[in-house]
Protein backbone atom coordinates (compact mmCIF):
# COMPACT_ATOMS: atom_id res chain seq x y z
CA UNK A 1 0.00 0.00 0.00
CA UNK A 2 2.94 2.33 0.61
CA UNK A 3 3.87 2.29 -3.08
CA UNK A 4 0.29 2.79 -4.25
CA UNK A 5 -0.06 5.93 -2.14
CA UNK A 6 3.35 7.14 -3.34
CA UNK A 7 2.32 6.66 -6.99
CA UNK A 8 -0.97 8.51 -6.45
CA UNK A 9 0.80 11.45 -4.77
CA UNK A 10 3.38 11.56 -7.58
CA UNK A 11 0.70 11.49 -10.28
CA UNK A 12 -1.27 14.33 -8.70
CA UNK A 13 1.82 16.49 -8.29
CA UNK A 14 2.90 15.71 -11.86
CA UNK A 15 -0.43 16.94 -13.18
CA UNK A 16 -0.27 20.08 -11.07
CA UNK A 17 3.26 21.02 -12.10
CA UNK A 18 2.96 20.22 -15.80
CA UNK A 19 -0.45 21.76 -16.39
CA UNK A 20 -0.34 24.78 -14.10
CA UNK A 21 3.26 25.94 -14.29
CA UNK A 22 4.13 24.88 -17.84
CA UNK A 23 0.77 25.38 -19.54
CA UNK A 24 0.96 26.11 -23.24
CA UNK A 25 4.56 24.96 -23.67
CA UNK A 26 5.79 21.81 -25.34
CA UNK A 27 6.36 18.88 -23.07
CA UNK A 28 9.86 18.73 -21.73
CA UNK A 29 12.97 16.90 -22.84
CA UNK A 30 12.41 13.22 -22.21
CA UNK A 31 8.63 13.45 -22.31
CA UNK A 32 6.13 12.33 -19.76
CA UNK A 33 8.28 9.41 -18.57
CA UNK A 34 11.12 11.60 -17.32
CA UNK A 35 8.68 13.87 -15.50
CA UNK A 36 6.93 10.83 -14.01
CA UNK A 37 10.23 9.46 -12.78
CA UNK A 38 11.11 12.84 -11.26
CA UNK A 39 7.72 12.94 -9.51
CA UNK A 40 8.19 9.43 -8.09
CA UNK A 41 11.70 10.21 -6.86
CA UNK A 42 10.50 13.48 -5.33
CA UNK A 43 7.58 11.78 -3.56
CA UNK A 44 9.90 9.14 -2.15
CA UNK A 45 12.60 11.63 -1.10
CA UNK A 46 10.02 13.94 0.45
CA UNK A 47 8.76 11.12 2.64
CA UNK A 48 12.26 10.01 3.61
CA UNK A 49 13.84 13.42 4.23
CA UNK A 50 10.97 15.31 5.86
CA UNK A 51 10.13 12.59 8.37
CA UNK A 52 6.94 11.54 10.13
CA UNK A 53 4.71 14.53 10.73
CA UNK A 54 1.45 15.75 9.34
CA UNK A 55 -0.88 13.57 7.36
CA UNK A 56 0.24 9.93 7.53
CA UNK A 57 -1.31 6.97 5.68
CA UNK A 58 0.09 3.46 6.16
CA UNK A 59 3.54 4.75 7.07
CA UNK A 60 3.70 7.28 4.21
CA UNK A 61 3.78 11.01 4.93
CA UNK A 62 1.43 12.39 2.28
CA UNK A 63 2.21 16.09 2.82
CA UNK A 64 5.97 15.60 2.81
CA UNK A 65 5.78 13.37 -0.27
CA UNK A 66 3.62 15.90 -2.05
CA UNK A 67 6.01 18.76 -1.21
CA UNK A 68 9.05 16.74 -2.30
CA UNK A 69 7.36 15.66 -5.51
CA UNK A 70 6.30 19.20 -6.41
CA UNK A 71 9.80 20.56 -5.83
CA UNK A 72 11.71 17.84 -7.71
CA UNK A 73 9.26 17.77 -10.63
CA UNK A 74 9.28 21.56 -10.94
CA UNK A 75 13.08 21.68 -10.89
CA UNK A 76 13.33 18.85 -13.44
CA UNK A 77 10.86 20.56 -15.74
CA UNK A 78 12.77 23.84 -15.51
CA UNK A 79 15.99 22.09 -16.48
CA UNK A 80 14.36 19.96 -19.19
CA UNK A 81 12.48 22.84 -20.86
CA UNK A 82 15.73 24.83 -21.18
CA UNK A 83 17.43 21.74 -22.60
CA UNK A 84 14.63 21.19 -25.11
CA UNK A 85 15.28 24.48 -26.93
Amino acid sequence: MYWIILIIVAAISLLIVNYLFFMGKKFNYGGVWSSSLAALIGAWLGDILLGDWGWMALGYNILAGFIGSLVITYLWDLIAVKRNK
